[in-house]
C-alpha cells in the first residue's frame, strides 16, 4: 500500500470516527479535522483548518492543555463542556512525534461522556434517596427498640404504643422494598409481561373493591364513567391491575374526608385513555414534570405521613410504557389532580 493509499484509508476512518478528531502542528495549528470535530465546533467543512483552538472556542482549559502536550509532550486529559453546547466531553490530547522522538504537533479527541455522567448522577441520586428512605423508619424502629429496652416495656400502654408504631414503620419498609423490587424488574427487563386481551373494565372494579375499605372510611364518593361496550385492551393482568392499584391509591390518599373522585375511560381512536381525578389539594405547575419521577415528593412530610414509598407513580409509568402506553398529569392548586394513562384497543 502506497503513501497516498494509506493517507485516504486513514481519512476515512477519521470521518466515520463518531468521536472529534483534531490533528495540530507544532505551533498548535489545526491540520486536520474530521466531520464529529467540525460538527462539534459548528462549522463548515475545512473552516477549522489552520486555526489554534483559541480562535474557534472560549474554553481555556483545553487550549491551555494543548499548550503543555506541546511543551512537555505528556499526554494529558480533562471532562468539560464546550459552548454552546451544554454536552460532556472527556477530552485527550497526545504529541504526534517524528522517528527522533521529537514533538512534532498532537492529536486532540473529543469523546462525549454526556450519558455516562447522567447516568452516574442519577445512580447517586437514587442510592442518596433509597438510603435516606431506609433510615428513616429504621432510626424510628432502634429508638423505640431502645427505649423499651431501657424500662418502657413495664408500662403496657406505652409498650403497646411504641409496639404499634413500629410495626407501622416495618410496614412500610416493607412496601418500600416491594417497591423497589417491582421497579428493579419492570426497568431491567427481568419482569417477563405476559400480554393477553385484558377487559380494562374489571380490572379497574376489581380494585375498586380492594380500596373499599379506605374509601368507606374516607366517606368518599367514587364514580366510574366508561363507554359500553368498553374494548379489550392487550395487557399483562397482573401489571394492569399494579397501575390502578397506584393510581386509586395515590386519590384516596390526598383527597380529604367526604370528597371526590372520578374516574373515567374514554376511547381516543386507537387508544384507551383512562384518568383517575381527585379533589385535593392539586400540585403546584413547576412540580408537575417531575412527579413520575422515583422518590419525588410534592409535599415530602404528608407524602410519609401517608404511608407512600415515594416510587407509586414511577412504577405505573414503566408498566404503562412497557405496554407501549402513555402516562400524563393535570392539576391545579385548589382544585386536585387528575392522571391520566393510555394503552392501545386490540
Amino acid at each position: 500500500m502506497d503513501i497516498a493509499q494509506e493517507k485516504r484509508m486513514m481519512q476515512s476512518i477519521l470521518s466515520c470516527m463518531v468521536d472529534g478528531v483534531l490533528v495540530l502542528d507544532i505551533y498548535g495549528c489545526i491540520i486536520h479535522a474530521n466531520k464529529a470535530a467540525e460538527s462539534l465546533f459548528l462549522v463548515r467543512e475545512g473552516v477549522l483548518l489552520g486555526k489554534r483552538l483559541t480562535q474557534i472556542s472560549e474554553n481555556r482549559e483545553i487550549s491551555d492543555m494543548i499548550d503543555e502536550v506541546l511543551s512537555t509532550g505528556n499526554e494529558s486529559f480533562t471532562e468539560t463542556t464546550i459552548s454552546p453546547s451544554t454536552l460532556i466531553f472527556r477530552v485527550h490530547a497526545v504529541p504526534r512525534k517524528d522517528h527522533h522522538d521529537r514533538i512534532e504537533g498532537a492529536i486532540v479527541v473529543f469523546h462525549d461522556v454526556t450519558d455516562a455522567r447522567n447516568f452516574d448522577q442519577i445512580r447517586s441520586a437514587f442510592v442518596g434517596n433509597v438510603s435516606h428512605e431506609l433510615r428513616t423508619p429504621l432510626t424510628s424502629i432502634k429508638g423505640f427498640v431502645e427505649t423499651l429496652l431501657d424500662g418502657a416495656m413495664e408500662n403496657s400502654d406505652t409498650c403497646r404504643r411504641f409496639l404499634s408504631i413500629i410495626d407501622t414503620e416495618t410496614n412500610r419498609l416493607t412496601r418500600l422494598i416491594e417497591d423497589l423490587l417491582t421497579l428493579s424488574s419492570i426497568e431491567s427487563q427481568e419482569r417477563i409481561v405476559y400480554l393477553k386481551p385484558a377487559c380494562l373494565l374489571r380490572s379497574i372494579r376489581n380494585v375498586m373493591n380492594m380500596f373499599g375499605p379506605q374509601i368507606s372510611e374516607k366517606s368518599l364518593h367514587v364514580e366510574f364513567i366508561h363507554p359500553y361496550p368498553m374494548p379489550l385492551i392487550q395487557a399483562d393482568e397482573d401489571l394492569l391491575g399494579q397501575v390502578f392499584i397506584n393510581l386509586l391509591d395515590n386519590a384516596i390518599k390526598y383527597t380529604p374526608r367526604q370528597g371526590k373522585i372520578i374516574i373515567q375511560c374514554r376511547r381516543r381512536d386507537s387508544r384507551i385513555i383512562t384518568t383517575v381525578k381527585d379533589s385535593g389539594m392539586g400540585i403546584p405547575h413547576e412540580s408537575l414534570p417531575r412527579v413520575f419521577e422515583r422518590f419525588y415528593r410534592v409535599d415530602k412530610a404528608r407524602s410519609r405521613q401517608q404511608g407512600g414509598t415515594g416510587l407509586g407513580l414511577s412504577i405505573v409509568k414503566h408498566i404503562v410504557e412497557s405496554h407501549g402506553g402513555e402516562v400524563f398529569v393535570d392539576s391545579e392548586i385548589g382544585k386536585g389532580s387528575t392522571f391520566g394513562v393510555s394503552f392501545l384497543v386490540i
